[in-house]
């Protein structure tokens, strides 16, 4: 015991000289990389439209997943000097924030980025469409001499084009389906039946809308000699301005082991008192 307090004491007397370095060490200043949006690239003729609503960046340094970031973002990292970094352009699923994940369509963009600590990197990523998917439907509307939707026989109206300035989101036209009397039911469908895969395989539609109604989207799966099962897949709010929604058909697909083909299909109530109905869709696509 008298030697115990006077080895004490000298441990107190070094930690007060070197700062308890040993104790509680300095940490590395990170280096940083900000990301502000993510854009797409794409072949009009075969892709269709570039649009899209990209809300995260799926991030990975040396082919190391670093994390998911909502958009824009200038996040830490420990690296410095020159590292590889891929980058994944990241969605909402079916508009849902809770359903977010890399869009399976998109490539991851790479590119070489030099990082020194204390410093911002900034990175701007271009994702573009895998080269062997299949563009099951691709109609961007600016043909006003045909349509790829057309009204179902339970449709209180009929569906035609626009090329009116203040329909259309991009390009020459734009789907449009109203209805101006007081109370009525509207319902569209693709026009022709699509052939599409099963087994998990994944299925996307994608598409621009703005309606003055809730817009609901969904499947319906079709039989040599039963009824058709129709599958509801969303409901969109009502909105003033243009907005882009991808929706995971994969499950309502592959859950429908027998069909023989499908179509999407969108309806529209208008209650008393509501307003005028007006469905707005542009680049419109199905893809697997």
């Amino acid at each position: 015991m008298r030697h115990f307090l006077p080895c004490l004491i000298c441990v107190f007397v070094i930690c007060a000289f070197v700062g308890c370095d040993i104790i509680n060490p300095k940490e590395s200043e990170p280096s940083y990389l900000k990301i502000d949006t993510i854009t797409v690239t794409s072949d009009p003729v075969i892709e269709g439209s570039n649009s899209a609503r990209i809300t995260d960046a799926w991030i990975y340094i040396d082919k190391n997943l670093i994390g998911a970031y909502e958009l824009p973002c200038n996040i830490p990292v420990l690296n410095e000097g020159t590292h590889e970094i891929l980058v994944g352009g990241g969605i909402q699923v079916n508009g849902i924030s809770a359903l977010r994940t890399p869009y399976p369509f998109y490539k991851l963009w790479s590119s070489t980025v030099e990082l020194s600590a204390g410093e911002t990197a900034f990175a701007l990523p271009e994702v573009s469409y895998f080269d062997s998917l299949n563009f099951a439907l691709n109609a961007n509307f600016d043909d006003l001499s045909g349509n790829k939707l057309e009204a179902t026989i339970a449709s209180d109206t009929i569906v035609s084009l626009t090329n009116s300035v203040d329909k259309v989101f991009e390009g020459n036209g734009s789907f449009l389906s109203s209805l101006r009397r007081d109370s009525g039911f509207v319902e569209f469908q693709t026009v022709e039946a699509l052939n599409l895969p099963k087994q998990g395989a994944f299925v996307y539609a994608e598409l621009n809308y703005k309606t003055s109604h809730e817009l609901s989207i969904g499947l319906a799966s079709y039989y040599p000699v039963s009824a058709t099962q129709r599958t509801l897949i969303i409901n969109l709010n009502p909105t003033d301005t243009w907005k882009k929604v991808y929706l995971n058909l994969t499950d309502a697909v592959s859950t429908q082991v027998n069909a023989s083909n499908y179509r999407l299909f969108f309806y529209s109530f208008k209650y008393p008192g509501t307003g005028d109905l007006e469905l707005l869709i542009d680049n419109l696509k199905i893809i697997h």
